[in-house]
């Protein structure tokens, strides 16, 4: 099954959990609604990003903001980025965020993939330029720092996909903090769960950034700029919003590995889990018809495993979880 026909039976069935789309469902925060509120200038920016936005985000990263540019939402800057390194050998490990796949298919690009361990964790061997996905999705897996340090030390160069970095348990090290050749994806959809606002950004060398900026003027054009100016506005409580949405999602994980009768390793960050299944689509299907949907794995590459996102109240999980162990789960 690909993404298309496992959305259209999901809708179809309209079940009563979906667990499926990484949607977040905790609130936004009041302060950028109440920015967003304010907003009445709609006029047309600069190709690489308001200057109050790229400001922003480079006080966050601690980088300057000449190396940041504004992109449509992370697949958007994910785009970008693979269209810059076009030329070279494009590596990701497995499971991999499908989304990889659909965009070297539009740029009809090469994308080899690099096997990881029974604990997800891949093995940095092969040069090239690396697609990382850390916390990744669909395991929830972060890179020890050490594992980090094996990936610079052999990359040409590491597109790094951090949307999920600010939902972390128990640290991250991003590939930026240990070498120059590293170009960020990051987004504010999932941290402040607004993915229909379609905003992020990347932090890159300026070489790197100068032609992410032309990949804007070629295809959006400009970034939304309201949307630029509100998050920029609201940038201050990213550490706190960060700590919240961590929490609140850690406590859901807990919660899946005591009630959930499946086998997975315990995410580190992001709202996923990816347990072991005799069989995905039959799982999917098996929950479906009892009111849950989850994702199967072989859309990440991985037929023995399926996805569930952790993006409901903890009493809804449970019920959850409880109709998912029964269509598809057994003794640990």
């Amino acid at each position: 099954m690909d993404f298309a026909e496992v959305l259209m039976r999901i809708k179809e069935a309209s079940p009563k959990h979906r667990l499926d789309i990484g949607d977040p469902d905790l609130p936004p925060p009041p302060e950028l609604l109440e920015a967003l509120r304010k907003e009445e200038d709609f006029r047309y920016g600069p190709a690489e990003g308001l200057p109050e936005f790229r400001e922003a985000v480079a006080s966050a990263f601690g980088v300057e903001p000449g190396e940041v540019v504004a992109v449509a939402g992370g697949r958007h800057g994910l785009a970008a980025l693979m269209w810059v390194f076009r030329r070279r050998r494009l590596l990701t490990p497995t499971p991999y965020y499908p989304g990889y796949f659909d965009i070297a298919g539009v740029f009809e690009l090469g994308l080899g993939l690099v096997e990881t361990d029974g604990g997800w964790m891949p093995k940095f061997a092969e040069r090239g330029v690396y697609v990382v996905n850390y916390p990744n999705n669909p395991t929830g897996v972060v890179l020890p720092r050490e594992k980090v340090r094996e990936l610079v030390d052999v990359a040409e160069f590491v597109i790094s996909d951090e949307i999920y970095r600010d939902i972390v348990f128990n640290g991250f090290t991003s590939p930026m903090e240990l070498s120059s050749s590293v170009a960020v994806v990051y987004s504010f959809s999932k941290v402040f769960s607004v993915p229909g606002l379609r905003i992020g950004a990347v932090i890159a060398p300026r070489d790197v950034a100068r032609e992410v900026a032309k990949f804007n003027r070629a295809t959006v054009n400009v970034p939304p700029t309201p949307t630029q100016r509100a998050v920029a506005s609201v940038v201050d409580i990213l550490p706190r919003r960060r700590a919240e949405v961590s929490e609140a999602y850690r406590r859901r994980a807990e919660l899946a590995a005591g009630w959930l009768k499946l086998e997975f390793v315990r995410p580190g960050g992001a709202f996923y889990v990816f347990p072991r299944v005799a069989d995905d689509v039959r799982c999917f299907e098996a929950a479906l018809a009892a009111g849950v949907s989850l994702l199967p794995g072989s859309l990440y590459g991985d037929p023995r495993h399926v996805r569930l996102a952790l993006v409901e109240d903890e009493e809804r999980l449970r019920e959850a979880f409880t109709a998912v162990n029964a269509a598809c789960g057994g003794p640990r």
